[in-house]
C-alpha cells in the first residue's frame, strides 16, 4: 500500500530529476498526493488524480504522473495541470497555483 508519504517521495524525486519544484502549498498538494497514493493502490501506477482514468496503464499512459502534458504546462504557465509541480520562476513570482487549460484531448477521456 502506497501512502501520501510515498507519493511525496515520488513527487520530490520527479521534481529533482526534471528541474522542477513540488508546490509548497500543502492545502493544494496534500489532496493531490493522497489521490496519487490512492490511484497507485487502485491501478498500480501514480495516475493523475485530477483526471478521469480508464483504469489501464496503456490507455492512461498520458496521465501517469508526471503526465505527458506537464512539461508544456510548466513551461507556459509555471505549473502543471494539478499544481503539484511548479517551476523555479513560478516559486520566485509568489503566485499561487490556479486553473489552467486542459491539454488532454477529449478523445482520450473515458
Amino acid at each position: 500500500m502506497k501512502t501520501e508519504k510515498d507519493a511525496r517521495r515520488f513527487a520530490l524525486a520527479v521534481a529533482k530529476n526534471r528541474g522542477w519544484q513540488v508546490n509548497s502549498d500543502d492545502s493544494l498538494v496534500m489532496p493531490v498526493l493522497e489521490g496519487l497514493a490512492s490511484n497507485f493502490n487502485t491501478y498500480g501506477y501514480f495516475q493523475c488524480p485530477c483526471r478521469d482514468s480508464w483504469g489501464t496503464r496503456d490507455k492512461d499512459k498520458d496521465i501517469i504522473c508526471p503526465c505527458a502534458y506537464a512539461q508544456a504546462d510548466i513551461h507556459e504557465y509555471g505549473q502543471c495541470y494539478c499544481g503539484l509541480f511548479v517551476s523555479d520562476a513560478f516559486v520566485r513570482s509568489g503566485r499561487e497555483a490556479d486553473a489552467i487549460p486542459e491539454r488532454r484531448p477529449d478523445e482520450l477521456y473515458p
